[in-house]
């Protein structure tokens, strides 16, 4: 199967993924799409295509740059351009084996943040109303957390997509990450991998950051 490049790399990759999930109803656990966004979890899809290479990554805002609601300050809007600029610059984050000879040839980074709906007016109108509510609601912001796996647009996220164009692909045997020291609010990477010898996943953590594949 060639992947199409001139369909956006998210919906290549996601082609890729169905397909072979769709082949073994274990590997339902391991390859699904982007549904439930959890804070402190971050989910990595990988794709080969003969010597091409694809990474998609998915991140809250919240693990990025430490909230996930439209930027208030001038200082939230510089965590924002200041992220964008370091995952479009995945060589200090994402190193894959050197004699696999992959090159980055493509970088795509979105974030959905900036535009979020900013409830911060809302609350001052409802000033009163919200004071009472979070009075007899502490854990509204928990709350607010479970809600949002029934919708995902309730908080902002990163999505960064990386191609890649390996001369000996062969070779390529782990992805090593520096992630969690870019983002230590990150808890667990979840990567999903198909690749030409077969499908894996497994958790990438700040004491494991290597995964084979």
């Amino acid at each position: 199967m060639r992947l199409n490049h001139s369909l956006p790399p998210i919906t290549t990759l996601f082609v890729a993924l169905g397909l072979a999930a769709s082949s073994s109803a274990a590997a339902d656990d391991h390859f699904r799409q982007h549904d439930a966004h959890v804070h402190g979890v971050v989910e990595v899809n990988i794709a080969q295509d003969g010597q091409d290479l694809l990474m998609e990554i998915h991140a809250p805002g919240a693990d990025v740059v430490g909230f996930e609601h439209a930027p208030h300050t001038d200082a939230q809007k510089a965590a924002i351009d200041n992220a964008i600029a370091q995952l479009n610059s995945p060589s200090d984050t994402w190193v894959l084996t050197a004699s696999a000879k992959c090159q980055l040839v493509d970088s795509q980074v979105s974030e959905t943040l900036s535009s979020q709906k900013d409830e911060s007016h809302d609350h001052d109108k409802h000033g009163h109303d919200d004071h009472d509510h979070d009075k007899h609601n502490h854990d509204h912001d928990h709350d607010h957390d479970h809600d949002h796996d029934h919708d995902h647009g309730a908080h902002g996220e990163f999505t960064a997509q990386y191609i890649y164009k390996c001369g000996n692909i062969e070779q390529l045997t782990d992805v090593k990450t520096q992630w969690f020291t870019h983002f230590p609010t990150t808890e667990r990477i979840t990567v999903n991998a198909i690749t030409e010898t077969g499908q894996k996943g497994g958790p990438l953590t700040s004491n494991t950051t290597a995964f084979r594949f």
